[in-house]
């Protein structure tokens, strides 16, 4: 039957049939693996991952006044977008050398309500994707320094990522007392 000549109502009823003998069964389900994202950087030869809710934003190493009579990784205060942020060298604070800034150093802003402070780090990465299940692995030997703030190890071909927990760093109380 052509639908030219039928009037609207029938052509309703004729799309109704059509419908419903049509397959009527419903779409497979998928289950997807939770993935868990981070962003990844370079502390000297290691490479961390942190939470993205750990992080609030990444910017290029801005200039910063230092901060007389503080600790060596304390670098000093930054102007983040007309907020001031205390710029903490990972490097230097974990044990090694301090962090030369090129055109490569990143600042990563840490979320915390209660201390305003961006890491910086010498090599950005990006974002990286992980099954936390599939894709967890042994952290190895970590020194003194790090043990305290890593939570864990992600790898997948031959690369491996220490889960770096910022809220943990600012937890520290060595990390709090930045005077020398």
């Amino acid at each position: 039957m052509s639908r030219k000549h039928l009037q609207p109502l029938e052509i309703l009823h004729q799309m109704e049939q059509d419908v419903l003998s049509a397959d009527t069964s419903l779409p497979e389900e998928i289950i997807v693996a939770e993935q868990w994202v981070g962003l990844s950087y370079r502390v000297g030869k290691l490479q961390f991952v942190s939470s993205m809710d750990q992080i609030s934003e990444v910017v290029p190493s801005a200039p910063f006044a230092v901060v007389p009579r503080s600790q060596s990784w304390l670098r000093g205060i930054a102007n983040v977008r007309g907020q001031l942020l205390t710029v903490v060298d990972l490097q230097d604070f974990l044990g090694m050398e301090p962090v030369n800034v090129d055109q490569y150093s990143r600042l990563i802003v840490i979320n915390n309500a209660l201390l305003s402070c961006c890491l910086l780090v010498s090599r950005l990465q990006g974002l990286r994707h992980f099954d936390p299940v599939g894709d967890s692995c042994d952290t190895g030997e970590l020194g003194n320094q790090l043990a305290g703030f890593v939570t864990g190890a992600l790898g997948r071909e031959k690369e491996k990522w220490l889960v770096f927990d910022t809220d943990r760093l600012v937890d520290e109380r060595g990390f709090l007392n930045a005077a020398a």
